[in-house]
């Protein structure tokens, strides 16, 4: 088993005969398409084996290239950084959920802050109030009580009515006992359960709704222009086109300069 560390978010734990790193939604380690095409690494039997150009170690290679994981090998996409190394004895296989949430953190850190998930207050006491989620590890507990940390004055709230958790494992809203429920969707819930985007969230006469831009994206669908524009510097430059010209100049003074110490030695 392997542990696959991106920049320097929490580390998920592999096995496979074949992990795939890539930008596709079938991939084992799933990462931005800004920086990794579709299957971009295959990591197979210990070697890592490249699909595209990247950074290896620091040294650029080629398609193709391919090597041994060993004791531990870091690759370079673009600005990003994937270290590569066998996991610690004892070490379990991360969830699914697990590295779903991973892929959502590293896009949310490409579109930058404003692509953090969040709540919009569709119905209530205060329509159109919002409230962003902390990255993780955080929690937001909903509720008309002073012991809530998200107070919305309304009687149809418990004291503490939900709790909200940002987690490795993704986002999750779970009951807190209400005496009016929770529901999701219009789905009465009892258990932590995920929230999806555009989810509508009703604690007894309060809708809010969820919002998460990373999810969108890597959805394939459209984000504000407000958080598209950190994706731009993200994305890594073309190297340069690189002129023949210095090549050839160098060339044929170098050409020049043997035939004129040929023609001194001749005479």
């Amino acid at each position: 088993m392997l542990r696959f560390t991106v920049d320097a978010l929490a580390p998920v734990d592999l096995a496979g005969a074949r992990i795939v790193i890539g930008a596709s939604p079938a991939a084992q380690l799933r990462l931005p398409a800004e920086v990794a095409r579709d299957e971009h690494v295959v990591v197979s039997e210990g070697r890592w084996v490249a699909l595209a150009t990247l950074d290896i170690d620091g040294a650029s290679r080629a398609a193709g290239d391919s090597g041994p994981i060993g004791a531990g090998v870091t690759l370079g996409f673009g600005a990003m950084r994937v270290v590569i190394a066998p996991a610690p004895a004892g070490s379990l296989v991360s969830s699914p959920a697990h590295t779903a949430s991973l892929a959502l953190e590293l896009v949310r850190g490409l579109l930058g802050a404003n692509a953090a998930p969040s709540f919009e207050v569709e119905r209530g006491p205060v329509p159109g109030a919002k409230r962003v989620l902390p990255p993780p590890v955080a929690s937001l507990v909903i509720g008309r009580g002073d012991e809530a940390t998200w107070v919305i004055l309304d009687e149809d709230l418990s004291r503490t009515h939900a709790e909200i958790q940002r987690g490795w494992d993704g986002v999750t809203i779970v009951d807190l006992g209400s005496k009016n429920g929770t529901k999701l969707d219009g789905a009465r819930i009892a258990e932590p359960t995920p929230l999806r985007d555009g989810m509508r969230i009703e604690l007894g006469n309060v809708v809010l709704r969820f919002r998460d831009p990373a999810e969108r994206h890597l959805r394939g669908g459209t984000v504000p222009e407000v958080v598209k524009r950190n994706v731009v510097a993200a994305i890594p430059a073309a190297a340069p086109a690189r002129s023949p010209w210095p090549f050839l100049i160098a060339t044929a003074v170098a050409g020049l300069a043997v035939v004129g110490l040929v023609w001194v030695l001749a005479t």
